[in-house]
């Protein structure tokens, strides 16, 4: 018994050695079969030149690949950073997942991957972004993309705790967008359908955190731009802050799905806390929006946002697109506001705690926020037309100043009629650029006065300049008594407005919260 015992533990020592003899000498075939596997795969499906530093594979105390320095040139493209970089892998698979085509690995971990979609997109003969061609359209809806054919790697899971996706500008000198990205993991890489996936990024500018899943893939060979993505996205504690000119706190959440050059994004924003540097208070503002993402160089297309500010609604459509020559992106708008409260934009755009002015407004207007470092209020520029509705004023020396030109205008005696009087018909044209608003065609009514003026108002220095006519139904010695009325009858002639009145210049100037009025004395006795 006990010489079969010892024979019995030598056949099984002899058998295990042969077995790890046999083992050692296929995992010695088994690396360069795999990294030809691998190199060949790679080349395949991304239609890249794959450069590979090191791999290497072991089964002991199970099979695993494990390798670094994995680049993937798009196109062969050296022009360019790789469209892949790798700084190391590992990855257990099984021994006949290594060994049958395709192959197959279990769970690939990646360290430190980058990934970089080089400027003008993933092609080199790119026809540039939307900025220098000038196309402020999206890019037009494709037909569905097609499977990948043969596959020649499976992997059941990708994990990468930290990995960095990079949008290089056209111009070397200037850096590009970086986004880093947390815990990707995406499962079925490589079976020919959608690989499901989960990532944590972070958002370069406004700088905040994203929570994304969804489905990428499969990856479009022929035409990287046409691989399709859906999903949906939690935005958190975005910092306005981190956008010179404004401040906030943004909160975001949404769906998008497309393919990678156009990518149908849906969502709704809450910032209670808005504010820009010209204004004295934060507000709450709130989003819903439709747009277009081209996901291989960041630029958007706004089909559709209604905002709620306070209790205004504003309508916006435009883009969002690279700038040629600055760094970062320009803003272009058109801005419809039908039945807003001109209050609500006033608490966002001038420091004082009571608006100057309340009254319903309508507001149509194309705003441009050009790229730059500047701030926001001081390259935000405007051109369009306005007109409110039932304007009253808060100071109450310009309010008074309003009702006795109503009862001036109607001939009344002082204290006939001491009751509040409003602006109505006030409309305009108005141009804003440095901050500063240039109004032209301006004209507001009274009962009884009607004032035509053009001039400008400054956002920083809060300066007041503006020129023009008062037009009263009463003459001048209609609103005067006593010896005022015969010096008004001599100096009526001055001031005589066709089809009966008077028409008198004037000129308003100071500050917004002292602002002074008077008679415009060089236009009425020197006309030229």
């Amino acid at each position: 018994m006990k010489r079969r015992a010892r024979r019995g533990v030598w056949v099984t020592v002899t058998l295990l050695l042969i077995a790890g003899a046999v083992l050692m000498e296929r995992a010695t075939r088994m690396t360069p079969y795999v990294r030809d596997q691998a190199v060949a795969a790679l080349n395949a499906k991304f239609a890249s030149q794959v450069e590979l530093g090191s791999l290497q594979v072991s089964v002991f105390p199970r099979p695993e690949v494990i390798g670094e320095g994995v680049l993937l040139r798009y196109n062969g493209r050296t022009d360019a950073r790789p469209l892949l970089a790798v700084r190391g892998f590992s990855s257990t698979a099984g021994m006949m997942g290594l060994w049958r085509t395709p192959l197959r690995l279990n769970t690939l971990d990646l360290d430190g991957l980058e990934i970089t979609i080089p400027a003008g997109g993933l092609s080199p003969d790119d026809p540039a972004d939307a900025s220098r061609s000038g196309r402020l359209a999206p890019p037009r809806p494709t037909t569905a993309p097609s499977r990948s054919g043969s596959q020649t790697l499976l992997i059941d899971r990708v994990v990468a705790r930290d990995a960095t996706l990079e949008i290089a500008s056209k111009d070397s000198s200037k850096l590009p967008r970086r986004f880093e990205i947390h815990n990707l993991d995406m499962t079925g890489l490589g079976d020919g359908a959608g690989s499901p996936f989960r990532a944590q990024i972070t958002n370069p500018k406004p700088r905040g955190h994203i929570d994304t899943n969804g489905t990428f893939g499969p990856w479009q060979t022929d035409n990287p731009r046409r691989t399709p993505i859906h999903g949906d996205y939690v935005l958190s504690r975005a910092d306005l802050n981190t956008i010179k000119g404004i401040g906030g706190i943004l909160a975001s959440t949404g769906s998008y799905r497309g393919v990678l050059e156009r990518i149908d994004v849906s969502g709704r924003t809450d910032m209670p806390d808005f504010s820009v540097d010209t204004g004295g208070q934060p507000v709450p503002l709130t989003t819903r929006f439709n747009a277009v993402v081209d996901g291989t160089n960041g630029n958007t297309w706004l089909e559709r946002v209604e905002a709620r500010l306070r209790n205004t609604i504003i309508i916006a459509r435009g883009a969002v697109v690279r700038a040629q020559d600055v760094k970062g992106r320009e803003i272009s708008l058109d801005v419809a506001i039908e039945n807003g409260r001109l209050e609500d934009l006033l608490a966002l755009a001038i420091k004082a705690v009571k608006p100057p002015m309340t009254g319903g407004v309508r507001i149509n207007t194309h705003m441009v926020i050009p790229a730059g470092e500047e701030s926001v209020i001081d390259k935000l520029q405007l051109a369009g037309e306005f007109e409110l509705a039932h304007a009253r004023f808060s100071n109450l020396n310009v309010q008074n100043r309003i009702n006795t030109l109503s009862r001036k205008g109607q001939g009344d005696p002082p204290g006939a009629d001491e009751g509040e009087s409003a602006v109505s018909r006030l409309r305009g044209r108005f141009v804003m650029r440095d901050a500063a608003i240039q109004f032209s065609r301006l004209t507001f009514a009274v009962e009884g006065a009607i004032v035509q003026l053009a001039g400008g108002y400054n956002l920083r220095s809060e300066a007041i300049d503006f020129s023009g006519e008062l037009l009263l139904d009463a003459s001048l010695a209609e609103m005067t008594t006593g010896v005022r009325s015969v010096a008004a009858r001599i100096v009526q002639p001055f001031f005589r407005r066709p089809g009966g009145g008077s028409k008198i210049p004037i000129r308003i100037s100071g500050t917004r919260t002292n602002p002074t009025f008077g008679l415009d004395v060089r236009r009425t006795f020197l006309p030229g």
